[in-house]
């Protein structure tokens, strides 16, 4: 099934909070759906820092990396980015070109996914119409740091997060739990805003994504924000400052 590929490329976003079991299958078959749409897919992985034997968004920023192109191009990628997300932030708080200005850098994506914690994704996102993704799972300590998340991105980043609750496939009645209704139950009480988790069983082993994975990555599609090409640093030349040295000042 392929659906029109847009002409700039549409970010998403998925939080990382330390569920990984919940977190990591969940964004593979995201990817899997969208590339099964039609659509060309990177994954910026705010988890991973950028090195020179392993280069990612940091040095596209500084246009000392460039990506496969043509017909060895994969359909869908992984990039280190943590270097590159703490760039981007900081330029921006200082006048700089932002998030979505990076269009120019994925040329032949239609989708690109930022994966990071929600602290890193504050600044990047804050008041923009994407909904991240927020999945949680029965794990003792997703119940804490899926709502610390859901706070920071509605306090911080004034954004509604999508929130999956992953249920395990051999435990069906987890869907109805007390885990997402004891997030329910924080988050109003807490925060006054009203939870309603989407139940989708947890993939297992290397199955296709099921409807209800299709469904969503359709609907988070539907809020995604668009990467133009207003990119404001030109390559840099002898005797230039590079754009990380322009942004190092404002990390933290």
């Amino acid at each position: 099934m392929d659906f029109a590929v847009p002409q700039t490329p549409k970010l998403l976003a998925m939080v990382s909070h330390g569920d990984e079991q919940a977190e990591l299958p969940l964004l593979l078959r995201v990817c899997a759906a969208l590339v099964g749409f039609g659509y060309t897919v990177t994954v910026l992985d705010g988890s991973v820092l950028e090195t020179t034997d392993n280069p990612g968004l940091e040095q596209l920023l500084n246009f000392t990396f460039t990506q496969s192109t043509g017909t060895e191009a994969p359909s869908w990628s992984i990039l280190p980015a943590g270097l590159g997300l703490q760039s981007l932030a900081a330029a921006h708080r200082h006048g700089g070109p932002g998030l979505g200005d990076c269009g120019s850098f994925f040329p032949l994506e239609s989708v690109v996914i930022i994966y990071a914690n929600a602290h890193s994704l504050t600044p990047l996102i804050k008041g923009s119409q994407t909904r991240p993704l927020l999945a949680m799972s029965a794990a003792k300590t997703s119940l804490l740091t899926t709502y610390l998340a859901l706070k920071r991105l509605l306090l911080k980043a004034k954004v509604e997060p999508t929130i999956v609750n992953m249920v395990d496939p051999s435990k069906p009645a987890q869907a109805h739990s007390t885990t997402p209704t004891s997030l329910s139950d924080c988050a109003k009480y807490f925060l006054n805003y009203d939870v309603f988790p989407i139940h989708i069983t947890a993939p297992m082993g290397d199955e296709r994504p099921s409807p209800s994975i299709e469904r969503l990555a359709l609907g988070l599609l539907e809020n995604a924000m668009s990467l133009e090409t207003g990119w404001a640093y030109a390559p840099p030349q002898q005797n230039r400052q590079s754009f990380s040295s322009l942004a190092a000042s404002g990390r933290h």
